[in-house]
């Protein structure tokens, strides 16, 4: 649904315009501007979800004061965010500052695209890189409108919920495996990391039981099982529990996991997002980087749905996203120095070259 975004004046942007993809990847160095892309896309969820009363601190994202945000090198008064629909339809976000508060003009052209927008219908979701960590027993979410937490919280209460549902057909690489969220989330679970996962309810409570095994062995309390499972079963949950066109938003896929593991969780990403799922994915991993590569060179995902953005930053500390185009074998075709070049560098070093 969002195909592409504005940022004016904000923080380090000055003037920007980006396309986003089925798969939208976003690299770079630290503080050159990934995250506020990001912060941009939630400002434009939260101040819909709230109309406005809430301009930058609020579920989804807080910023701080106006002065915090505004680009100060342009000295800027105003600053403006815009999403825009594959039609063409956008939503305008004016934010001001107005004596002592900050005041959002929300201009509307699309009321398709505001309902898109609003939390109420769980077309968008977020995972903060600050994801929740291994953990016995899961609360049961009461949240009207996150499906799953900022931080995984309620992926599992959803799972429990829902395992027995019928996911969309075009998101089942292996018919034969079975339909249902649980079946699949465990396929692709095993494929990952070679683990399977098992919830239960816990009646009269406000928790949810979950566990592991791997290899076919017994199952386990989370606690004695790696962190990355725990780190990774929330995307797992809520790619698979998606439709056509809703957004998942992901910080730092590769948190805690083996590199083989962040090329296979790619591997699914990519897969999904070929097949109709949105997703924006902010990494430093050059596994999840070149997991993407594979990706072109298997078919995995069409480069014609992929859109990657290296951020670095101009000699007057602007952001500069720069769009990383591919050919058909997944090779890099205007490689930029900086983009996960380091260990041909470190290498050169200690040949002496």
């Amino acid at each position: 649904m969002i195909t592409k975004l504005k940022i004016h004046n904000l923080k380090c942007f000055d003037s920007v315009e980006m396309s986003l993809n089925n798969f939208t990847l976003l690299t770079g160095m630290n503080s050159a501007g990934k995250s506020t892309i990001i912060q941009a896309i939630l400002l434009a969820v939260q101040n819909v979800t709230e109309n406005g009363r809430f301009p930058l601190n609020g579920r989804l994202v807080s910023l701080g004061q106006f002065s915090d945000v505004r680009n100060f090198i342009r000295n800027a008064k105003e600053f403006e965010v815009e999403v825009s629909s594959k039609n063409n339809n956008s939503v305008k976000f004016k934010f001001i500052e107005n004596g002592q508060e900050v005041k959002c003009e929300i201009t509307n052209d699309s009321e398709v695209l505001i309902d898109y927008l609003h939390q109420k219908n769980h077309r968008i979701s977020y995972f903060s890189s600050k994801r929740i960590g291994s953990q016995d027993l899961y609360l049961k979410n009461y949240d009207s409108y996150l499906n799953f937490g900022i931080l995984g919280e309620f992926a599992i209460d959803y799972f429990e919920k829902n395992k027995s549902t019928q996911i969309e057909d075009y998101l089942i690489k292996e018919k034969p495996v079975g339909k249902t969220l649980e079946l699949q989330v465990n396929y692709w679970l095993k494929y990952i990391l070679n683990c399977e996962i098992s919830t239960e309810d816990i009646s009269g409570t406000d928790q949810v039981r979950v566990k592991y095994k791997y290899s076919n062995n017994r199952y386990v309390r989370p606690r004695n099982i790696g962190s990355g499972l725990s780190y990774i079963i929330s995307l797992l949950i809520s790619v698979m529990s998606s439709k056509k066109d809703d957004l998942i938003i992901i910080e730092n896929p590769e948190i805690h996991l083996h590199p083989s593991a962040q090329s296979k969780l790619t591997e699914f990403l990519t897969f999904c997002s070929e097949n109709g799922i949105k997703l924006i994915v902010e990494t430093h991993s050059d596994h999840i980087f070149n997991g993407v590569r594979k990706s072109i060179f298997n078919k995995v995902i069409s480069k014609n749905n992929l859109s990657v953005y290296f951020c670095k930053l101009t000699d007057d500390l602007l952001t500069e996203p720069v769009e990383i185009f591919f050919n058909q074998k997944g090779d890099v075709e205007n490689h930029q120095r900086g983009l996960f070049d380091q260990f041909d560098e470190d290498l050169d070093e200690m040949l002496g070259l």
